[in-house]
């Protein structure tokens, strides 16, 4: 009787042990698929990457609308990679305060306009409301002219042009200006806060902005896929060097 029961408490002994057993076996092996898949995830996302570098290094001055490119079996770990570069003709980006973007009016003609929508805030007693100042850059017989033209986010006794309180790709403010004749570019600058902005041709389309960059990598033997996007602006000097580069001998207000 006594050797039976040893014999049932022996049983139950090794059921408990083999069910710890097969537990510790699985929990190890699903974390050795998890570390397998990050370390997988990882490489496939450094590859887009490395698609973005390729994209940023390319001649951006292509005929059409939109150049493509690949990475065929990504330093020879079966992962290929597809980039693509738009071009796009309007500019939607997050500015500093104080740091100015360059717009390319290049071919406006007189009585087109600049459509300025900004700031995401938009109340006017608890959020730091981000005001415009857009300085137009015009190149004329006597030199290259400089025209200033400010638009508030909030009323304010700082003789801005009030803004309209709008609600659209939910930008709070809106401004239409026209831009002066023979201008050659704009810069746009915000001031009182950081702002999103997104800045398109009024009344006709504006020449290219920007380009839009997207770059695809997946795994040849495996289901592990990532994107990556980015915009590229174009190539401007820094908002302080305006008037010293482009007022010649002399500077006109």
């Amino acid at each position: 009787m006594q050797s039976g029961q040893i014999g049932v408490i022996i049983l139950l002994i090794m059921v408990v042990l083999l069910t710890i057993g097969i537990s510790v076996a699985s929990r190890t092996t699903q974390d050795l698929f998890l570390a397998q898949q990050q370390v997988e995830s990882t490489r496939v996302f450094n590859a887009a990457e490395a698609g973005i570098e390729q994209a940023l290094g390319s001649d951006f001055d292509f005929e059409g609308t939109t150049f493509e490119g690949t990475i065929n079996d990504f330093s020879g770990t079966n992962v290929d990679v597809a980039y693509s570069i738009e071009k796009v003709n309007q500019l939607q980006t997050r500015l500093f305060e104080m740091v100015g973007v360059k717009i390319d009016v290049t071919g406006s003609i007189p009585g087109n306009t600049l459509d300025l929508r900004w700031s995401q805030e938009n109340d006017c007693g608890s959020e730091d409301v981000a005001s415009l100042v857009v300085t137009s850059f015009s190149e004329t017989p006597e030199g290259v002219r400089a025209y200033t033209q400010a638009y508030s986010g909030c009323d304010r006794s700082d003789g801005f042009t009030p803004a309209s309180n709008v609600d659209l790709d939910g930008l709070r403010r809106r401004a239409i200006m026209t831009i002066p004749d023979d201008t050659t570019f704009v810069r746009v600058t915000p001031l009182y806060n950081d702002t999103h902005v997104l800045i398109v041709g009024g009344n006709w389309t504006l020449p290219v902005q920007g380009f839009m960059i997207r770059s695809e990598a997946e795994n040849t033997q495996g289901d592990e896929y990532r994107a990556v996007e980015v915009n590229r602006s174009l190539d401007s000097t820094p908002s302080v060097m305006d008037y010293a580069l482009f007022s010649g001998n002399g500077i006109i207000k």
